[in-house]
C-alpha cells in the first residue's frame, strides 16, 4: 500500500471529513481563472520575501528567470534535513518507527545525493563537515524529543497548495507536515534549520504559517482550531501559536498590499546588507561589482 493510501485510512478512522480532498496538486506560476479566459498571477511567501529583502534579487529570480548559479550549504542542509524528516513520518504513518541510527543514515544518504564541492560556504571557520554534524545533531535531538512520534496523526507531508487570495491572485506554498492532534486540532508544522532563534515578536509577526492556515481554511472552511508550530531544530525548540480571525485577515490584507506594490514596480533597486554574502546572484549583481 502506498503512503498516501495509508494516510487516507487514517483519515477515515479518525472521522476526518475533509479527507476525500487530500490529493497532490500541480503548482503553476500562472494558472487559468475559472472562466478559462483570464490568467491569474501566482505568488508565494518566499517570492514576496525575496522582494522585501531585495527587489533586484526578485527581478533576477522571478522576472528575468535566471537559474540560481550558486547553491548555499545552508540550503543543502535544509533540504537534506527536510527529506529525512519526511521519510521519518512517512514510515511512521505505516507503523514503522525509525531508530535514531536509521534516521541519521537516511540523512547521510540525502546529504550525499545533493552534495557538491561547489556549495557556497560563507561563515568563517566552518566547513561542509560543520554543517553535516549540525544536521546530525538536529535530527538526533528531534528523535530524542518526539520518539515514538505519536503526538499527532500525520495527514500530509510536503504537500503543495494553491488558493485564491483575491479574485485576481493565487498564493501557493508547501506545508512541511500537516497533522491532527488527539483533540481534533489541526497542526501546521514547519521545520527550520536556521542558527538564529527568533524572539516572540518575530514569531508573532511571521506571515508564512499564517498564509498556510488561510490556505487550509479555504480548503476546509469547517475547520475549527489550527495551531501553527515552528521547530527550530538547532535549538531543539518548538514554538506554537494560534491566530485569530482578525489576525489572519490582517495578514491577507498585508500580503495583497505587497503583491500590488510588486505589480506596480517599475524599478528594482539593490538593497545592500550583510545577507548579500549569501545571495546566489551575488556575482551577477551590479552593486557587488568592484569598480
Amino acid at each position: 500500500m502506498t503512503t498516501l493510501g495509508v494516510f487516507r485510512i487514517l483519515f477515515h478512522r479518525a472521522q476526518f471529513r475533509p479527507s476525500a480532498h487530500l490529493t497532490r496538486r500541480a503548482i503553476h506560476p500562472i494558472i487559468a481563472a475559472p472562466d478559462g479566459k483570464k490568467k491569474v498571477p501566482s505568488f508565494s511567501h518566499s517570492k514576496l520575501e525575496s522582494y522585501k529583502q531585495c527587489p533586484q534579487k526578485y527581478k533576477f529570480r522571478y522576472l528575468d528567470e535566471i537559474p540560481s548559479p550558486i547553491r548555499s550549504i545552508e540550503l543543502h542542509l535544509g533540504d537534506s534535513v527536510h527529506r529525512a524528516l519526511e521519510k521519518l513520518y512517512a514510515d511512521a504513518a505505516q507503523g514503522r518507527i525509525a531508530s535514531v541510527d536509521e534516521l541519521l543514515k537516511c540523512f547521510q544518504e540525502k546529504w550525499d545525493e545533493g552534495f557538491s564541492s561547489e556549495l557556497r560556504i560563507v561563515r568563517a571557520r566552518t566547513t561542509a563537515q560543520t554543517y553535516l554534524e549540525l544536521g546530525r545533531k538536529m535530527l538526533a535531538d528531534y528523535h530524542w524529543t518526539f520518539h515514538p512520534f505519536t503526538q499527532s496523526t500525520t495527514l500530509e507531508l510536503e504537500e503543495k497548495f494553491l488558493f485564491p487570495i483575491s479574485p485576481d491572485h493565487e498564493m501557493r506554498g508547501i506545508i512541511d507536515r500537516l497533522a491532527r492532534n488527539k483533540d481534533g486540532t489541526l497542526e501546521i508544522h514547519d521545520y527550520k534549520t536556521s542558527r538564529r532563534l527568533p524572539d516572540a515578536e518575530k514569531v508573532s509577526s511571521d506571515t508564512q504559517l499564517a498564509l498556510y492556515e488561510i490556505a487550509i481554511r479555504h480548503r476546509w472552511p469547517e475547520t475549527q482550531q489550527i495551531s501553527l508550530i515552528w521547530h527550530y531544530l538547532a535549538f531543539d525548540k518548538e514554538i506554537k501559536i494560534t491566530k485569530t480571525t482578525d489576525e489572519l485577515e490582517s495578514v491577507k490584507k498585508s500580503t495583497l498590499g505587497w503583491i500590488q506594490r510588486i505589480e506596480a514596480a517599475t524599478s528594482f533597486p539593490t538593497v545592500v546588507t550583510p545577507l548579500c554574502n549569501w545571495c546566489e546572484y551575488k556575482e551577477l549583481c551590479p552593486a557587488m561589482k568592484k569598480p
